[in-house]
């Protein structure tokens, strides 16, 4: 049974709920200083945050993964309640292996959006000549590459179309756009994404 202190110190269900930690605090009228360390400790647990997130899309558990680099389930524990400063590359690299994901770790000042795309445009140019050359090598890759190009190509006209529309006075300027050809079978290309090495 509850004692009357007891019953004044539990706060009251509110019947709120947030669908993140930003809009907890906003929602719920939490002092600057406490946003403030909340910010703090998300900017100094970023990659921590993402090898947890990394461990949970792959289904496994601390001590799961521990077996799987090779440590105690806690030491994964004492990794994923460290700072950002205390991981080491050693461990990215066990993570990345023992999820089987890729990770990319960018250091510097954030880019903005148009570096960003111009960053990832040229990454697409490299892999898209990477598969050109293959087509010089192999025969027999050549016209699946050649199908995957204008896929691709298709694709790239249809987002930049879209995000066209979404700009003011999008009325202004129409993107139209004819496909010339057959139009490209999934089988065919789901064959070509087995063959092409990585």
């Amino acid at each position: 049974m509850n004692t009357e202190r007891e019953k004044k110190t539990h706060s009251p269900l509110t019947g709120r709920k947030y669908d993140s930690v930003d809009n907890f605090l906003a929602g719920e009228s939490v002092s600057h200083d406490v946003r403030d360390l909340v910010s703090k400790l998300d900017n100094e647990t970023m990659i921590v945050q993402n090898l947890i997130q990394m461990r949970r899309m792959a289904g496994l558990t601390q001590e799961q993964l521990a077996v799987k680099i090779g440590k105690t389930q806690g030491a994964v524990s004492k990794l994923e309640s460290s700072s950002d400063r205390e991981i080491t590359l050693d461990e990215l690299q066990a993570y990345s292996q023992a999820t089987c994901q890729e990770i990319m770790l960018y250091i510097g000042k954030p880019m903005n959006h148009v570096d960003s795309v111009k960053f990832h445009a040229f990454g697409i140019r490299e892999h898209l000549l990477s598969l050109a050359k293959m087509a010089h090598v192999d025969g027999d890759l050549e016209q699946s590459i050649q199908a995957f190009f204008g896929e691709a190509f298709f694709n790239i006209l249809t987002i930049l179309g879209k995000c066209q529309n979404e700009m003011p006075n999008s009325n202004d300027v129409q993107v139209r756009m004819k496909s010339i050809g057959h139009p490209i079978k999934q089988q065919k290309l789901a064959k070509f994404a087995e063959t092409v090495p990585a």
